[in-house]
């Protein structure tokens, strides 16, 4: 870090409401109402110290429908001092910890204002019929990924946050995209309870993803593909977004091939492992054999496919 890089730090954090705001975002990302919310100071008192953390390069910002919401996100550098005032504040000061609590009964009734509204994600919240339950996708991600670190992570169709929350403490940084704002409200409330402050999530289009090429270390699809029309477009967008040696991971149902030349009648929507296998090829990667999930009939199953030695550029 520069000197003029530590000076910038030291005044932007030298003031009382923005050590608070600090402390805030240290536990995840939040929208400016409610910060002024939390805090109790006006909507332009609060953005001009938002705005002073910002161009220090201590938190971010990124627009969802009318919300907009800050996090930290600071060079390396400046992340382990942030971490470091932001721990010494906290631990002695009752203002910062009334704030803390303070907010999180304002994330819990963001959700269930979500859950309220006509659209909201009800019905979405709980797992699909024949989902495994989370010890046995746990199970299953071990099994599949091995015990190492997976980098950065992206989770297209992050849902309620069930499966980035299994995979976010072994992230570097973690993703989740959903095209529905309910869904976006409640992961994100979900995942921060859990302490998973690293996550952001955002609105997104599968087809279009908004990040440069060779963005992720891993990218998930999570039952996205029978619920698109043009699913080789999806799969594309992935296999363009990840690296060399990134992975691609399909959490769907999956049917066996054996299923469809024995003319056994048609399952739940699901793509056949063979159809899969050769959307996969189409856009430069290799597919894994699935993972299937104890079942009565074989359906949720997990597959990871990686980047194919020599991969052309992929065509969306």
């Amino acid at each position: 870090m520069t000197a003029d890089g530590a000076l910038s730090f030291l005044k932007a954090s030298a003031d009382p409401t923005r050590l608070r705001l600090l402390a805030l975002l240290s536990a995840g990302e939040a929208t400016v109402g409610e910060m002024v919310e939390v805090l109790g100071q006006s909507q332009p008192r609060v953005s001009r110290h938002l705005r002073i953390l910002h161009a220090a390069r201590l938190v971010s910002h990124f627009r969802d429908g009318q919300w907009v919401y800050y996090r930290l996100d600071p060079v390396q550098a400046l992340a382990e001092l942030v971490e470091r005032v932001v721990a010494f504040a906290r631990a002695g000061d009752e203002a910062i910890a009334a704030d803390q609590a303070r907010m999180h009964d304002i994330r819990r009734q963001r959700e269930r204002y979500a859950f309220a509204a006509p659209s909201g994600p009800r019905r979405w919240a709980e797992p699909a019929a024949g989902r495994p339950g989370e010890q046995l996708l746990r199970q299953g991600l071990d099994d599949i990924l091995g015990p190492q670190a997976i980098g950065d992570v992206l989770d297209i169709g992050v849902g309620a946050g069930a499966l980035l929350g299994l995979l976010a403490p072994r992230a570097r940084s973690a993703v989740g995209l959903d095209i529905s704002r309910g869904m976006r409200v409640l992961a994100r409330s979900r995942l921060q309870q859990a302490g998973l402050a690293h996550c952001t999530i955002r609105a997104g289009d599968m087809h279009a993803l908004d990040f440069p090429d060779l963005s992720f270390d891993l990218v998930v699809l999570d039952e996205v593909l029978a619920h698109s029309s043009v699913p080789r477009q999806v799969v594309a967008e992935a296999a363009r977004v990840l690296r060399p040696t990134g992975r691609l991971l399909v959490l769907d149902r999956i049917r066996p091939a054996a299923l469809r030349l024995s003319g056994v009648a048609e399952a739940p929507a699901g793509l056949f492992e063979n159809q899969l296998a050769v959307m996969l090829r189409t856009v430069g990667l290799r597919p894994g054999t699935p993972a299937w999930f104890p079942a009565r009939s074989p359906e949720f199953a997990l597959l990871v496919a990686t980047v194919a030695a020599g991969r052309a550029e992929v065509q969306a």
